[in-house]
């Protein structure tokens, strides 16, 4: 019975170990399967990590690429644009500078050496020990001076068979009113001995030197009093036109003009009651005095009744404006024209 049993037995417990076994393994395998899992997990997050960081590098390498492409592409653009452009904006400059220099060196010397005309240049001569200066503007007037006197007009130029010819509209100087002059010019502007020879025939003819102009400026009078009723300009009118202007100022000076005539007087004054004494030079200092008399906006002076510039008065027709009669009238008109062409007469009469 015993032996029997105990195969019975042997074989349960071999059963059961087996079956113990078979759960064992089971469980190991469960266990392994779990592991394994774990590690596939741990791989894969391995995997994404190396990833994450393999993807974080490419796009820093990228960033990094772009960036370095673009120094490199600016730092090629700023290098040839140098290159490429310097000398195109430069040539045409440098080129352009160079014309300018060469026109403006040309022209210097076509005034200095070639040009021979009377414009924009200063000349004199001597008349009997009297030095007259004369000054022709490229607009067709000219200027001659005369002490601190001044003489204004205009003249022309012609070219003819003779040669070359200028003709004043005003006697002043050497100048004849309205005869054409033949002249000449030699010597250079740049040195300052340009010399223009003039003449109206073989028994008449004289020479102006390119000069600088001496002016005849009287000193102002001392401890000068103005009367300030008399101080500015005041203006004779007469048929619409200005005749005369006189202006006054409160240093002392004075000018005195003959419109139509061209001819202004630069000069100082004083007063004494009722009389300008006014002085002016030609060859030496030249005085003269004069009666005033001012009410409102009118003065009388010279024997003709003047009124103030830019007054009412001045608006006035020109039948409102009257002329005064006194006996020295034609005397005082005479005195002062006849001091700018005293010279010339002398001259004549030593003719």
């Amino acid at each position: 019975m015993s032996e029997k049993m105990n195969p019975e037995l042997n074989t349960e417990e071999t059963t059961a170990s087996v079956s113990d076994d078979t759960e064992k393994t089971e469980l190991s395998a469960d266990t392994d399967e779990t592991v394994v899992t774990d590690d596939t997990a741990k791989e894969s997050s391995v995997e994404t990590d190396e990833a994450t960081v393999t993807d974080g590098a490419e796009q820093t390498v990228s960033i990094d690429s772009v960036a370095a492409e673009a120094t490199a592409e600016n730092t090629v653009t700023e290098e040839e644009k140098p290159e490429k452009k310097k000398p195109v904006l430069q040539k045409p400059i440098i080129i352009a500078c160079c014309i300018v220099l060469v026109a403006i060196l040309g022209f210097l010397a076509y005034m200095a050496f070639f040009l021979k005309e009377p414009e924009n240049v200063t000349w004199s001569n001597d008349v009997n020990d009297v030095t007259y200066y004369y000054e022709f503007k490229t607009d067709g007037t000219f200027t001659g001076y005369l002490g601190s006197i001044e003489m204004t007009g205009s003249f022309q130029k012609t070219n003819g068979e003779d040669g070359k010819t200028i003709t004043l509209d005003k006697s002043f100087g050497s100048f004849y009113q309205g005869a054409p002059a033949t002249y000449s010019i030699k010597g250079s502007r740049l040195f300052g001995n340009q010399e223009m020879s003039c003449s109206y025939s073989e028994d008449y003819q004289f020479t102006l030197k390119q000069s600088k102009r001496e002016k005849k400026l009287l000193d102002l009078p001392e401890n000068f009093s103005a009367d300030e009723n008399l101080v500015g300009t005041w203006i004779f009118k007469y048929m619409n036109y200005d005749i005369y202007k006189v202006t006054f100022n409160n240093d002392g000076s004075m000018v005195l003009e003959f419109m139509q005539d061209g001819v202004k007087y630069n000069g100082i004054y004083t007063i004494e009651g009722s009389t300008i004494n006014f002085t002016y030079y030609v060859t030496e200092a030249t005085a003269t005095s004069l009666d005033y008399n001012i009410d409102g906006d009118y003065l009388t002076f010279m024997g003709y009744q003047f009124v103030r510039e830019g007054s009412e008065a001045e608006k006035a027709t020109s039948d409102q404006a009257n002329i005064i009669t006194q006996a020295n009238d034609q005397a005082q008109e005479t005195q002062a024209t006849e001091a700018v062409t005293e010279a010339a007469q002398t001259k004549e009469a030593a003719e």
